[in-house]
């Protein structure tokens, strides 16, 4: 037996299980998802298979809202040949995260590539959607995505930002371009917009069809830890120097090591969720640099048109003048639509120009693929 510590819990699990655990991931790896012991189906159902001859009891838990996935966990039945299995009930389009329980060890699926979310490297399920390929790669001219190192001052780290420079960016050399600073949800990484949100592929479809001007993405870290600060890879509050980093770093080096339009009118700041929060609070204390803002699935919790953000939505002809776009948008089935669609109604009782998106989906990134393409055709216009 090995003991394996989870959280404030020591959990004993066999051997076997531990290794083949490890063998399944390299199979998967080697082999693809079907061989692994995971396949969707037509209507959306997916069966998992997990080889785990000494457990007692397996399950799949649904880490989205319980409608995602048709259920919060799945009870997985053993096989003649100790082989655990279950088929879930449809579940719906999109990306959805999930964990495998073994005997109350919560791990990730072997038969899952993993992605950072929820604090750590987490399995997730896409389901195809058979109306929506705006996010897929196609047959037209791509981007690059580079991962950007650099030093920061302000938390005395090494850093990395991931950059999406457009089709064409490395053949014309004279041409400049706008900038958009976007950003990622709690508990998740600068990897996230192009992993799990597929924001390379919603740029280069939208940029084929002439639904979008050319820009360059910035996707940074939105933790950005003070120096001796508790918990530096998910800080909070007042240890968080994230709108410092943005505004005395991040900016200027971006303007320093890529072709931008390196004023406000071409550059903007959107986030999701927690990234939604740091675009409002930035963008909004920092008109000098960003003349455009969205928020997608957050920030707008206790808003207050006279006195949120030091009152800036106080004055309507003011705002009005100062920002080229307004935007925000919120699934119909996310916990915080209420207070997005109450904050809407007050900038439109107040007579500030935005856009409001409401649409179908929950928290997810399926909702937030849509906003990124939505936002992306009005940018810079």
């Amino acid at each position: 037996m090995y003991a394996l510590h989870h959280r404030s819990r020591v959990i004993q699990l066999p051997v076997s299980i531990l290794l083949l655990l490890f063998f399944q991931n390299i199979a998967y790896r080697a082999s693809g998802q079907q061989m692994a012991g995971r396949a969707i189906d037509a209507e959306g159902r997916v069966t998992f298979r997990i080889n785990a001859p000494e457990a007692k009891e397996v399950k799949v838990i649904n880490l989205s809202d319980e409608a995602a996935m048709g259920g919060k966990e799945y009870v997985l039945r053993r096989g003649e040949d100790s082989v655990w299995s279950v088929t879930t009930l449809p579940c719906r389009p999109g990306f959805h995260y999930y964990e495998l329980s073994i005997d109350g060890f919560r791990c990730a699926d072997p038969a899952s590539q993993l992605y950072f979310g929820w604090a750590k490297w987490t399995s997730a399920v896409e389901i195809p959607d058979p109306a929506l390929d705006f996010y897929l790669p196609r047959q037209v001219p791509h981007g690059h995505v580079r991962q950007h190192w650099y030093w920061s001052e302000i938390t005395a780290t090494y850093r990395k930002c991931l950059v999406y420079t457009p089709p064409g960016y490395d053949r014309d050399i004279q041409t400049r371009y706008p900038v958009l600073f976007l950003q990622h949800g709690s508990g998740e990484s600068e990897l996230g917009w192009t992993m799990q949100g597929k924001a390379n592929f919603i740029l280069d479809n939208l940029i084929a069809a002439g639904e979008s001007l050319p820009m360059i993405i910035v996707m940074d870290n939105g933790y950005a830890a003070r120096p001796g600060a508790a918990n530096p890879a998910q800080v909070r509050g007042a240890d968080n120097l994230f709108e410092d980093l943005v505004v005395n770093e991040l900016v200027p080096l971006i303007d320093r090591d890529f072709r931008t339009l390196g004023d406000r009118g071409n550059r903007a700041i959107a986030g999701l969720s927690m990234g939604a929060g740091q675009a409002l609070q930035i963008g909004l204390a920092h008109p000098e640099l960003f003349s455009s803002i969205g928020a997608f699935s957050g920030g707008s919790r206790s808003f207050d048109i006279q006195t949120s953000h030091s009152g800036v939505f106080a004055d309507a002809a003011r705002f009005n003048e100062q920002y080229r776009l307004f935007w925000m948008g919120c699934g119909a089935l996310d916990g915080g639509y209420a207070a997005a669609t109450a904050m809407h109604e007050s900038l439109e009782n107040h007579g500030i120009r935005h856009v409001w998106y409401p649409g179908p989906g929950s928290h997810e990134w399926q909702v937030w693929r849509r906003h990124l393409r939505e936002y992306a055709r009005l940018l810079f216009r």
